[in-house]
């Protein structure tokens, strides 16, 4: 049976056996008990292990890599592609769209007194740039602008949020300055080890609040996966698939191992200097969402996800068997314009969200449409859940993980909609076509003054007006977690009284303390990427000592 990894990636348009090559031992009846011994263990086969396995190896030692699915991947070979870096050199080549200067504006007049005090001096770098930048435009016109800092701050404020009992949380600064200051470190090392990027255009996925999306040429996610799966592989690294790590092996207080299971039940035993979770959070988990949820007011018992099925908390469970301290659980994100009936992110049109006409079951808009991702959740959910995304044929153009072919085989379907024109559509989407109408028109008029007096949107790009007219039905699903293992900016894993726990160490969103109640659209694959080979880099370096 076809696992949901490889489903994945197959509606990517890749071929998913290439991630589906398992040890012999694996395949074999009434297999023996098997032991190992390697430099470090990786626990996760997702982009945090694949990037901490690649630099692990860059390091000249030896890693082997734990994956309990069938496949590796885990969330990243289900992601749309774009990772945020602030590349300035290559944004400046691209125009600024209209409204960009407006939320540049905005942060030019914000009080100091709302920001937090590690931020400050950043916050007031970033007025500086700003001021520079709009000097400089009065003469060379208007560029799309971006800084290491501009994108550290809309990660501060992006993630700042208040939970169910009051209380604010935001992101460890140490932490999204690494995040932020190493993002396009992390997109050139990429491409060191094959990944190729669209220089053509820069992307913005959902809730990135800005553009500053480097997307792989090839097979969204998959991209990232298969290149660094084949690095790993090329330089004698060690993938072992079908085998759930089941326990940590603790000596004088050091990680020194793990135990699992294999796919006959075999008992795998590996040694190593040090171990690296990288197994992911928690969505595919919804007990374990319901169990320390302090921020959405009520999680459904059958909420879908978009995550990867093995996405279940392991490795924070395995964490805490070793006594480490968690951040930030209570905070989950849902992503607001999931598929409905699976929670996956590939189905409909999936456009830019400067393109977003978002309208309730009324055919009514309900939301600036660039907001971050738990914004447009939440107001979905108060305007009953379901939603449609309308798009005409320009629009349309702007969509990405899709093809002409693939929207044909959905209309046909009945879970994408097209008409001739906006009235037809509004009919089959059961809306009254006058009210469908009328807000279509609005929307075009705020387009054309670049202001949206209803709800505040600033950037637009089209209007809706080319036929033929589509309508995707969308509603939110958990997407990511925020919550997790405790880390310093080395990746170690800290206990609870911040003290280095020998041996173990975590990257990705196994990890908490960087995104804290909202993360940016984009960021998962910044943070994941430059957290896995800081993790594998170190856990090197500290046994090397």
């Amino acid at each position: 049976m076809v696992d949901g990894v490889a489903k994945a990636v197959k509606l990517a348009g890749a071929d998913p056996d290439i991630l589906r090559k398992r040890p012999q031992y694996v395949n074999t009846e009434n297999a023996e008990d098997v032991e190992y011994t390697t430099d470090v263990i990786v626990v996760g086969g997702g982009g945090a292990g694949l990037s901490a396995g690649a630099s692990i190896l860059q390091e000249e030692k030896n890693v082997i890599l734990v994956e309990k699915f069938p496949a590796i991947g885990g969330n990243t070979v289900r992601t749309g592609g774009p990772m945020n870096a602030a590349d300035p050199k290559w944004q400046n080549t691209f125009a600024a769209l209209p409204g960009e200067s407006a939320t540049l504006e905005e942060m030019l007049n914000m009080e100091e007194s709302l920001i937090d005090e590690e931020y400050l001096a950043d916050f007031r770098i970033l007025k500086q740039q700003i001021s520079d930048y709009s000097n400089e435009t009065k003469e060379k016109g208007e560029y799309l602008f971006d800084s290491a800092v501009w994108h550290r701050i809309q990660t501060y404020l992006g993630g700042k949020r208040k939970d169910l009992q009051g209380n604010i949380i935001y992101g460890q600064y140490d932490l999204v300055k690494i995040l932020t200051d190493k993002a396009l470190e992390s997109v050139e090392w990429l491409e060191e080890i094959g990944v190729e990027f669209d220089k053509e255009q820069v992307e913005m996925p959902v809730g990135a609040k800005w553009r500053r999306g480097h997307k792989p040429l090839k097979n969204e996610g998959y991209a990232f996966v298969s290149a660094l799966k084949r690095y790993v592989e090329d330089n004698g690294g060690q993938i072992i698939t079908d085998t759930p790590v089941k326990e940590l092996i603790i000596d004088s207080g050091k990680v020194v191992g793990i135990i699992g299971r294999g796919l006959s039940g075999q008992k795998v035993t590996i040694h190593a200097n040090a171990v690296i979770l990288a197994s992911g959070g928690f969505g595919a988990n919804t007990k374990m969402l319901k169990q320390y949820n302090t921020y959405w007011t009520e999680i459904d018992d059958d909420v879908k996800t978009s995550n990867s099925p093995a996405i279940t908390g392991d490795g924070i469970i395995l964490g805490q068997s070793a006594g480490a301290a968690l951040v930030g659980m209570g905070f989950s994100q849902m992503m607001p314009v999931s598929d409905p009936d699976t929670g996956a992110l590939f189905s409909g049109l999936q456009v830019p969200p400067a393109n977003f006409v978002m309208v309730n079951q009324k055919g009514k808009r309900f939301v600036d449409e660039y907001e971050s991702r738990d914004v447009l959740t939440q107001a979905a959910i108060d305007n009953g859940g379901l939603f449609y995304l309308i798009a005409d044929d320009e629009i349309k153009k702007t969509a990405y993980n899709t093809s002409q072919e693939k929207i044909d085989k959905q209309i046909e379907a009945g879970t994408l909609y097209r008409a001739a024109t906006i009235e037809e559509l509004a009919e089959e989407i059961g809306i009254e076509p006058e009210i469908l109408k009328n807000t279509v028109e609005k929307y075009n008029s705020y387009v054309d003054a670049s202001k949206d007096p209803e709800f505040g949107k600033e950037v637009f790009d089209l209007k809706v007006e080319v036929a033929p007219f589509y309508a995707t039905p969308r509603k939110p699903a958990v997407h990511h977690t925020m919550g997790g293992l405790k880390i310093d900016t080395e990746t170690h894993v800290l206990d609870k009284e911040g003290q280095i726990i020998s041996g173990l160490y975590a990257a990705g969103e196994v990890a908490g303390g960087i995104h804290a109640g909202n993360r940016l659209g984009g960021n998962s694959l910044t943070d994941i990427f430059t957290f896995g080979r800081i993790a594998g880099k170190k856990a090197v370096e500290d046994f090397s000592e």
